[in-house]
């Protein structure tokens, strides 16, 4: 199982963006990983896929609701 990101539209939308977490061949996992950064298209759906969970814009989810109280 590897941890893949995907981008399905415009990269500055947060919408734009998932995280998955898929099985990949070891082909696949080749040409994700030769890509880096830059990512591969997927021809049938023109969407984005990066290796990782690193990439993307995401929304914070959580901010404020952590309590430091002593």
């Amino acid at each position: 199982m590897w941890a893949m990101t995907a981008c399905s539209g415009d990269p500055d939308d947060t919408a734009s963006w998932r995280r998955e977490i898929l099985p990949l061949c070891s082909r696949r996992n080749t040409l994700i990983t030769q890509a880096g950064d830059k990512g591969r298209v997927l021809k049938a759906t023109g969407e984005g896929w990066f290796g990782g969970h690193r990439v993307g814009r995401f929304e914070a989810k959580g901010i404020g609701q952590w309590s430091h109280e002593e």
